[in-house]
């Protein structure tokens, strides 16, 4: 049952960011103890983990239904608590190595958190569209951390030049919706295109519109142009947040949007085939252009590439539940890929190029068999994770007689296997080249790894939890 008007649904959001506030306050008076800046985040993460835990199956809602708090939200909520944790821990040592320990960056990874908070709870498209610029403002400044290096500072411009664009998009899209509509409600839009008499050529073209700002977000195809750069210029752990979470953001939205949009078959055959054609070319330019890759990150960033479109069958096949899990099991392995990149660093240098992986392996045992455990598992390979989120979403697609689809996704599966073991093989068959040297002293960074192999192989084996949390969550979405 929905509790209305309930101001119990901002407190969660309202709590990250307070702590955000109390970092830069923190910041004024004790700019000579930053470290502590990342322990108060955490803690921050951590009690609005335990307030989002008792909100479970609770269902409320603020501003009139304009900002929800129903299971799929709080599972979303979860996944970001995670994303985000990792993602600090992993910043420790990286930031003090590379120069760049400032005071705003664990308050701005907070205002992020939020951001993201606010578009996943959200049922109400100008809502969404204030949750999106808080938290990519929030990103655009953080790509641009590492001041002093030209690719970040481009990282950071291109990033937020192309980000403006789609959000022009986006904005136009909603006009166009309110406008027929007189409404910024999802659901309140959904049930006037229901009644067919505002079901016109405008009120597509603003769907339309509209998806095409949150397809920026996920980075399909064509909208995936900022993707490499970006994620090559970034300090390596806000990209591992760019690769994962702005990614799953944009997919709760989507999900949110189709769970309400597709029974209503509006447009159906356009909007079909328009993903169709989009699924298909994400996965195989993101692959194929994948295979001339000699930097790390930019090789992480067209798998990220290819696997949204791998997501975006999901999207297709009304597949929410295997989307979900998806998500969860490439939050594992992407911030586990990462985690070993940022390792591979030391004072104002890190090592990025496919050469300087050579023999590492052998030279740094604890890192070649983690990266490679995350490789072998975005390539789909049993028994990781990786392995049964493609089976589901690939078996689901045949389940719905999307045979060529499902075709062309498995032969992009397929192609993605070589630039994912050439990695390894430079790791353990490649001489070692002398010179890489990289700081070993990193506890947090091992409790990063920990956590993501034990996710990796947990949820290859033993799914049957997690799927029960994302059934709970799915269904709350009928609530509204």
């Amino acid at each position: 049952m929905l509790m209305e008007n309930n101001i119990v649904s901002i407190f969660p959001i309202s709590l990250i960011v307070l702590f955000s506030l109390i970092i830069l306050i923190w910041e004024i008076f004790n700019s000579r103890k930053r470290n502590y800046s990342g322990y108060i985040s955490l803690i921050g993460i951590i009690i609005s983990s335990i307030f989002t835990i008792v909100f479970w199956n609770k269902n409320y809602s603020y501003f009139k239904n304009g900002l929800i708090l129903d299971n799929f939200s709080l599972l979303f909520f979860f996944l970001f608590y995670v994303s985000f944790a990792l993602v600090i821990l992993l910043s420790f040592k990286y930031i003090a190595l590379q120069k760049m320990n400032y005071g705003e960056y664990f308050s701005l990874l907070l205002l992020c958190l939020a951001g993201m908070m606010i578009v996943v709870s959200s049922n109400d498209i100008l809502i969404i569209l204030l949750g999106l610029e808080v938290f990519s403002l929030a990103n655009y400044v953080l790509a641009g951390l590492k001041l002093g290096d030209l690719k970040s500072s481009e990282a950071s411009i291109k990033y937020f030049l192309l980000g403006a664009f789609a959000s022009a998009f986006l904005i136009y899209g909603i006009a166009f919706l309110y406008g027929i509509c007189d409404s910024t409600k999802i659901n309140v839009i959904a049930d006037s295109f229901l009644s067919g008499e505002k079901i016109n050529t405008f009120a597509l073209i603003g769907f339309g519109l509209f998806l095409i700002g949150m397809f920026f977000k996920i980075a399909v195809v064509p909208f995936h142009v900022w993707t490499p750069d970006v994620y090559q210029g970034a300090p390596t752990p806000i990209t591992a947040l760019f690769s994962v979470a702005t990614k799953a953001a944009g997919f709760a939205v989507l999900i949110r949007v189709f769970s309400t949009f597709w029974p209503i078959k509006l447009g159906e055959k356009v909007i079909f085939w328009s993903l169709w054609a989009i699924a298909v070319l994400t996965m195989v330019i993101g692959n194929l252009v994948a295979l001339r890759q000699r930097n790390i990150k930019r090789i992480l960033a067209y798998s990220s590439i290819a696997h949204a479109g791998y997501m975006m069958i999901a999207i297709i096949i009304k597949d929410y539940k295997s989307l979900i899990f998806y998500i969860i099991v490439y939050i594992f392995m992407n911030i586990g890929a990462f985690a070993v990149i940022s390792a591979m660093t030391k004072e104002n240098k890190e090592y990025l190029d496919l050469e300087e992986y050579s023999g590492i392996g052998f030279k740094y045992p604890w890192l070649g068999a983690t990266l490679s455990v995350f490789l072998i598992s975005l390539a789909g390979f049993p028994p990781t994770a990786g392995f049964l989120a493609k089976f589901y979403i690939f078996s689901s697609a045949v389940r719905n007689n999307l045979i060529t689809l499902t075709i062309i996704a498995v032969l992009c599966s397929l192609i993605s296997v070589f630039y994912y073991l050439r990695v390894i093989v430079y790791m353990y068959m490649k001489p070692s080249i002398p010179g890489i040297k990289i700081e070993v002293e990193n506890p947090p960074l091992f409790l990063v790894l920990f956590i993501c192999l034990l996710g990796v192989l947990q949820l290859g084996i033993f799914p049957a939890n997690v799927i029960y949390y994302i059934n709970q969550a799915i269904s709350s979405l009928t609530i509204f």
